[in-house]
């Protein structure tokens, strides 16, 4: 497995997660392998669309066992995104897409000449030609005339790996407050409902009502132009806003928000028509959203905008589209086919038809749940209702009977047919590449996934290789091997036979495979230093632009050559000063230019780091922002230590499900509108998330506002929408809705307050405003927002009075006469100290700036069942855990379980020094990461049936492994492994961490949040803690 830290002097510039820290022994290498052949395939036709303890508060002890349900989200109708769409009907591309346009301007390479203009042919100089096979790239004759000169082989480059910086021992403190503390968080309201009430949105800036005048389409280029497509936005038809006219557009962090001002009562018959919209009544609350799909913070909401701004509760859903798609397909959704009749929707605000919706005239019109505009039905798909108003077909009809669908989506959702899913590859082949095995971990990753990527026989592939030089591969299926195609000039990079460099995967197996099996051979001792990055992913644009589909890049060192260039910026007299978030915003503008461009064109770029030294994550991860993509980081990447998370997380990338060419909208009851979006997304227009590509653990949170001072409806509607096409080529549209009743008792609210949800969006909230006013900012707001909640849970006593205003019920009473807090509450002041110690957001010097970078990254792409843990982890007492633990049981609801075999967990212990024995080992999950801290009196019996030694003395860390099959009780110890694994998304990486290892162990003890850090607000043990804040909200000086 892996031990995550340096031991004292291994350098300065090493730092990371657990296991990064030891200096490599050496470059791992491979033995060169045999080159395949190449092929050309048919591009494919595709498919693309748009369109504690203080005055009487039970406040909590630490959870014993986790958090509750899993997080979920909903798609929406829209505008479709554009790209390089050709006319509807238009024949498919075959072959690699063709590369004209104009050459990519860059500046000239270190030592190079200046390249001129135009698009010119390819000089000898520029291009060279090699035969890819055997381990290595031979010289063969251009295609034009004679061959190009030899190509240095890329470098090799050494280096120590980075271990992570040092962090300050928590010491010993009392153990957490345990009376009376509910072991887990109060699960949302049951059984929400949905309102009557109408939606607004922000009319699409290129398409008009019918009839008005305006273009309901915007006009493409044909297909297989050279053009890109306009940066105007083109939308199908189908799935347009409707022309209906909403209010004022809110800016959202990074992006502008739903726009949802009330319609104008004044206009004719509009104040009729808010009079009339579906009561719950008319609901039945029995349907509910699957959570794993759409999750709300909040089980009711109160129907003031006044005594939801006195709650501070976070009010906001998350939303996880594809949360559990195998393929295409998700047994939670059944698909609808509308046919001729057409998808039915709401006229005003295209609202898809869901089971809340009202029926009047004997099913001849329906109300819309969401403005509440009467809408005639078809006839085809007319049916009368039973004597509670309800159609006597709802139960055979997906779309009225769960809360989840998905409808096969007609011609006038697409602005050009599907595309193919295209998965193109560029690799950094520096020195650091090949030295540290990325390259052979890379290709092997990518070698067992050929047969799983998804879309197959569709699927197209190619690779792109860059140090100083650009490395196109022809990989034409003729060819009995790979050939090499060198540009050096990465000022003007030409593009040598273009239809060749992305090819059916199908047709061009064999040579493709030969391709893999001779890259790491090739560049194993490559000792050039400099990299393109830009201009290689320039170029790699170039080649998919008319297609789109997923780009992954992988990167060992900083762009040190041509556009995109980036320099080392991190600065440690910076970390933990009010300065320190200018150096986790990216620096360098080009790379969100190009990420919008590139999010423009359909293509999602999904971004892998490997470094030994300052990689600027923060710049790099704009890439994978703004496509929808996802950012990767190993730090002082080896690969006998770190290659089975890397190529573990590199295969999950590739072959889970995805969605591509996607567009999601989000509409709710009219006088709630979406203020904030969180996630990796494109914003298109006002409200419209653009997402090249959209997959199982795809994850968007958004914060509601009122744009009212009171709602008017009995319950609110929340739809969510994602039109795509999957990977088979079919172009769906995803619709998820849920219902949230509306109260008028604040404490009703706060009773119902699904806390997880809640800390989810608070946590995301939080990073957003550390990255534009600083940590302490954010730590400070976390807290304030704490007392405020809890405070107003109390009912407002001493100086917070003004709570208990109109709306306000009393809450029941303790013996001292202070109002209890809600179960659902009790454990706020455990997270909210919990966020503040975490490594996105804690405090001091010791979380280095790519480290915080990436973890901010992270954390505001986590769905809740991680953020949970990441933000509070599970540790396991793991030496004394019961016989059960670690087998599967079928009826385990009294103790925590993992995995889909519901395997028993050990005890849950407090995240507290005082709870590790010198006698004992302890296992701790954060989300991300796994630790195994073993204390140095731990028998020797224990040692050897796991581990096969007798004694920890002299033993490297990094090379321990457990031994499964040792003995039963390693046995279920790796069970217990595995299933923890199996329930995240990214690989967690076993760390080993051995008592009195101070570098390591420091580490670990970062993730000991009820201990006291040595950081400005972070001194608090929480004991201490949960004290503070009860002083605070009882109105006591602090």
């Amino acid at each position: 497995m892996s031990n995550y830290y340096n031991q004292p002097g291994q350098g300065s510039n090493n730092y990371g997660p657990p296991g990064n820290a030891y200096g490599r022994p050496g470059g791992p290498g491979g033995p060169p392998v045999s080159a395949p052949s190449y092929q050309q395939g048919s591009s494919g036709a595709g498919g693309y669309m748009q369109p504690p303890t203080g005055q009487g508060a039970a406040f909590g002890a630490p959870p014993g066992s986790g958090y509750s349900h899993p997080a979920g989200g909903p798609p929406m109708g829209g505008p479709p995104m554009g790209g390089p769409p050709p006319p509807m009907g238009g024949a498919p591309p075959t072959g690699g897409p063709p590369m004209g346009g104009p050459p990519m301007g860059a500046p000239p390479p270190m030592g190079g000449p200046p390249s001129g203009g135009g698009v010119p042919p390819a000089p000898k100089s520029s291009v060279q030609f090699f035969s890819v096979g055997g381990g290595g790239a031979a010289p063969v004759p251009s295609p034009a005339s004679s061959s190009g000169g030899g190509m240095p082989p890329p470098p090799s480059m050494g280096g120590s790996t980075m271990p992570p910086p040092p962090t300050a021992q928590g010491g010993t403190m009392p153990p957490a407050p345990g009376s009376g503390g509910h072991p887990g968080y109060a699960p949302p309201g049951a059984g929400a409902t949905s309102p009557p009430g109408s939606q607004h949105y922000a009319q699409h800036p290129n398409v008009g009502p019918p009839g008005s005048g305006v273009p309901q389409q915007q006009e493409f280029p044909a297909y297989g132009m050279q053009q890109p497509p306009s940066t105007t936005l083109g939308m199908p038809t189908g799935f347009d806003s409707g022309g209906f006219n909403y209010g004022p557009q809110v800016t959202a962090p990074g992006a502008p928000g739903v726009p949802g001002a009330p319609l104008d009562p004044t206009a004719p018959g509009q104040q009729q028509q808010q009079q009339v919209l579906p009561g719950i009544e008319d609901m039945d609350l029995s349907i509910q959203c699957d959570p794993a799909f759409l999750r709300a913070s909040v089980g009711k909401i109160v129907h003031s905008q006044s005594l939801a701004a006195q709650s501070r509760v976070p009010l906001g859903i998350v939303c996880r589209p594809m949360a559990g798609d195998v393929g295409i397909d998700n047994e939670q959704v059944e698909v609808v086919d509308f046919g001729s009749t057409g998808i039915v929707r709401c006229k005003r605000c295209r609202t898809y038809i869901n089971p809340f919706v009202s029926w009047v005239d004997n099913g001849r019109r329906w109300r819309c749940n969401i403005c509440g505009m009467l809408n005639d039905v078809p006839t085809s798909y007319f049916s009368h209702l039973d004597q509670n108003g309800q159609r006597r077909d709802r139960d055979q009809r997906p779309e009225l009977s769960r809360c989840s669908v998905e409808f096969v989506a007609p011609g006038d959702y697409m602005v050009r047919p599907p595309q193919p899913p295209v998965y193109f590859f560029v690799l950094d082949v520096t020195s650091g590449a090949g030295s540290s095995g990325m390259l052979t971990s890379a290709v092997n990753a990518i070698r067992r996934s050929l047969d799983e990527l998804p879309g197959n026989p569709r699927t197209h592939i190619g690779f792109i290789t860059f140090d100083s030089s650009i490395h196109f591969y022809n990989l034409k299926s003729s060819l009995k091997a790979p050939q090499m195609l060198v540009v050096s000039d990465i000022t003007d990079v030409i593009m040598p036979s273009p239809e060749d460099l992305l090819v059916n995967l199908q047709d061009s197996r064999d040579v493709v495979e030969q391709l893999l099996d001779s890259i790491p051979a090739m560049f194993q001792n490559n000792q050039q230093m400099n990299s393109c990055t830009g201009a290689a992913l320039l170029a790699a644009k170039r080649v998919i632009q008319n297609v789109g589909g997923k780009m992954l890049l992988f990167q060992t060192s900083l762009p040190t050559i041509g556009e995109g260039t980036l320099k080392p910026r991190e600065n440690p007299r910076l970390l933990g000063t009010d300065k320190e978030h200018l150096l986790l915003n990216a620096e360098e503008v080009w790379y969100k230019n190009n990420a919008i461009e590139f999010s423009r064109l359909q293509i999602s770029v999904d971004v892998f780091l490997f470094s030994n030294q300052y990689t600027d994550v923060a710049t790099f991860s704009v890439l994978a922002k703004y496509t929808a993509g996802s950012t990767y980081f190993y730090p002082g990447f080896y690969a006998p230590r770190d290659g089975d998370k890397f190529e573990s997380e590199l295969q999950h990338t590739l072959t889970r499900a995805t969605a591509f060419e996607a567009v999601m909208r989000v509409r709710a009851t009219r006088g709630l509108r979406i203020a904030n979006f969180y996630g990796n997304f494109f914003i298109r227009g006002t409200d419209l998330l653009a997402l090249p590509n959209c997959h199982t653990d795809s994850v968007y949170a958004m914060d509601f506002a009122y744009d009212e001072p009171t709602l008017n409806a009995s319950a609110i509607t929340v739809q969510a929408a994602l039109l795509y096409t999957n990977s088979a080529g079919e172009r769906r549209i995803r619709v998820h809705t849920m219902v949230v009743p509306v109260t008028q008792s604040l404490p009703d609210m706060l009773a119902q307050t699904d806390i997880d949800c809640a800390v989810n969006i608070s946590v995301k909230q939080a990073v957003e405003i550390s990255l534009k006013t600083g940590m302490d900012n954010a730590r400070q707001r976390v807290h304030q927002n704490c007392v405020e909640i809890l405070r107003a849970a109390k009912g407002g006593q001493q100086q917070a009075g003004h709570y208990g205003g109109p709306g306000y019920q009393q809450q029941p009473r303790s013996s001292d006469g202070s109002s209890e807090v809600p179960v659902s509450l009790q454990l706020l002041p455990l997270y909210s100290m919990s966020i503040q110690k975490n490594l996105a957001l804690r405090g001091g010097a010791d979380v280095r700036t790519d480290e915080r970078a990436f973890f901010q990254s992270l954390l505001s792409n986590m769905d809740i069942e991680e953020s949970k843990v990441f933000i509070y982890p599970r540790m396991f007492s793991v030496h004394d855990m019961p016989m059960d633990a670690g087998t599967s049981s079928d009826n385990a609801d009294d103790v925590p379980t993992a995995g889909e075999n519901r395997v028993r967990l050990p005890t849950i212990l407090n995240l507290s020094h005082e709870r590790l024995t010198s006698e004992g080992m302890f296992l701790l999950e954060n989300g991300y990461d796994l630790f195994l801290w073993i204390g140095r009196n731990v028998s020797p019996a224990i040692l050897d049936t796991v581990f096969g030694v007798s004694s920890l003395e002299n033993v490297d860390m990094s090379q321990l492994s457990i031994l499964a099959e040792n003995s039963d009780f390693s046995h279920r110890l790796s069970n217990v492994v595995d299933a923890l694994r199996s329930e995240r998304g990214r690989y967690l990486q076993l760390h080993f961490i051995k008592e009195g290892d101070g570098y390591a162990e420091a580490y670990f003890s970062r993730f000991l949040v009820e201990d006291r850090a040595n950081f400005t607000g972070g001194t608090f043990s929480y004991v201490e803690y949960h004290s503070f804040v009860s002083r605070q909200v009882s109105g006591m000086p602090g």
